[in-house]
């Protein structure tokens, strides 16, 4: 103790560099002093509550408090221009209208969504409230498996990403709307396919068991593809009895193959067979009306790179698609890389840049823009939320609502800086050991949030008393009860 006691005081302040590494350790007054929470409101918050003239210190410190409670919970609403409210209300027309029509929901996000996270329960309450059956779009492979959707197909199929590290095969950007496709036949350089090559390829899907009771039942497949080379012919059967089957002609820029059933099958086989493999841009399990929400994992994305892929294509897909809302949830992925406020707004310029994109291909939906939560770095012997976390909020924030988008803080609901250890070390963790990545019951919390949000601004849309939120009165707690059994097979229950 004694020797440590000496290198508390001699050891220098600021670390021993050693290349890229730093060694650090506690100083003296690490050591001793006693711990106080941060003043989490800044100057720009009490700026946006009173105006320059007023002298702070002549406020009673009452009305400040209410004032930053008020502020807090602004924070933790969707926030909304007047300019794109009408966009918001063809949204909400569309849900009253979902027994007659579909009404889709295209939810884009980071690893933060994947496996139908978050996604998955607001999409079964909009279901179970307006009507609607099916996951929706999902890959033939996907890097995380969905917990909606129980796949398997035959080994030859490879999964090409139009993002991230992309294969040196792939000579053009036709990607679609889920950012990849997938194909069981080896990409040629040629034009014309060899008349000795044959290859053949199938996909089944059954029943997923670890989901909502609204995902389990659907009565359209839709198969979204391009083909080039050569004509493939497909055969499609339910429960073993052929529902449709037809030949993909040569050079078809794009295509959908739809499938209807009575009843929802227990198995669904699909088998393509012919001199070259199809581009299986997606497939997707529906209702005939109601709620279709996708859940679009773009692993490793910080969401710029939408306008990179080709335009035709994309366009294509969304007019067939026809999103009523789209959920652009991302910034995380920059985190590490963003070094100043600089930094920052350079990054919300680019996404801006790429909402301004996906508005023109989808001028009729809404938009909205969901920040990153807290993440924390380790700093010595404590996790603290990411130094520049919040400029890239703010700068995703400015975005969303200059393009006339909605914008929805999820780190100010998780409770603002330094939230995410309370998630970590609750009890049962609401957040993975990584200080990053949501658990699932994690991303059940932050799904029903933002659903009553969402919920809320319908309810008042339609002059409705809007319900509370978990988080009324409060950063939503992590250790707030969960009624009922929280283990995955609990989601087979549609309540």
């Amino acid at each position: 103790m004694a020797i440590l006691g000496i290198v508390l005081v001699v050891f220098p302040e600021k670390g021993i560099s050693i290349g890229a590494t730093t060694i650090e350790f506690p100083t003296y007054r690490d050591f001793f002093a006693v711990k106080v929470e941060e003043n989490q409101v800044n100057e720009k918050d009490l700026s946006e509550i009173f105006d320059s003239t007023v002298v702070i210190s002549e406020i009673d410190s009452a009305i400040i408090n209410h004032k930053l409670d008020s502020l807090h919970e602004y924070r933790k609403t969707i926030q909304i221009t007047n300019v794109a409210k009408p966009a918001l209300h063809r949204f909400f027309d569309a849900l009253d209208n979902a027994q007659n029509k579909k009404v889709r929901i295209m939810h884009y996000g980071d690893s933060q969504i994947e496996a139908d996270r978050i996604t998955s329960y607001f999409r079964n309450e909009l279901q179970l409230k307006f009507g609607g059956y099916g996951v929706g779009l999902f890959s033939v492979i996907d890097v995380a498996p969905k917990m909606s959707v129980n796949i398997s197909y035959s080994d030859n199929w490879k999964r090409y990403s139009g993002f991230g590290q992309k294969s040196p095969e792939v000579k053009h950007n036709k990607y679609g709307a889920l950012l990849s496709f997938c194909r069981y036949a080896p990409i040629s350089d040629a034009t014309v396919v060899s008349d000795t090559s044959y290859h053949h390829g199938w996909i089944k899907l059954r029943k997923p068991t670890a989901s909502f009771g609204r995902t389990k039942s659907y009565q359209q497949l839709h198969i979204f593809l391009s083909n080039t080379h050569a004509a493939v012919n497909y055969v499609i059967l339910a429960d073993n009895v052929v529902v449709k089957n037809g030949t993909i002609d040569a050079n078809t820029p794009f295509d959908v193959i739809t499938a209807h059933f009575n009843t929802t099958p227990e198995e669904i086989t699909i088998s393509f067979e012919g001199k070259d493999s199809p581009n299986i841009l997606g497939l997707s399990l529906e209702g005939n009306t109601g709620v279709v929400a996708d859940n679009i994992a773009l692993r490793g994305s910080s969401g710029t790179v939408f306008s990179q892929l080709d335009h035709t294509m994309l366009s294509n897909m969304y007019a067939n698609l026809n999103p009523d809302l789209i959920i652009l949830e991302f910034g995380g992925n920059v985190m590490p890389y963003i070094k100043d406020e600089k930094g920052a707004k350079e990054y919300g310029n680019w996404f801006k840049a790429q909402i301004s994109f996906l508005k023109r291909l989808n001028p009729n939906a809404a938009f909205i823009v969901i920040g990153p939560g807290d993440m924390s770095i380790k700093e010595k012997t404590e996790y603290v939320t990411y130094p520049n976390l919040e400029d890239v909020r703010d700068a995703l924030r400015d975005a969303a609502l200059s393009t006339n988008c909605l914008f929805w803080d999820m780190y100010e609901v998780m409770g603002g800086k330094n939230s995410m250890p309370t998630w970590v070390n609750a009890q049962p963790p609401l957040a993975a050991s990584d200080y990053i990545h949501f658990s699932p019951l994690g991303a059940r919390k932050i799904g029903e949030e933002f659903y009553l949000n969402l919920m809320n601004m319908y309810k008042e849309y339609k002059g409705i008393k809007a319900s509370p939120s978990p988080s009324e009165g409060g950063e939503l707690s992590p250790n707030k009860e969960i009624t009922g059994n929280t283990q995955p097979n609990s989601l087979t229950n549609e309540n």
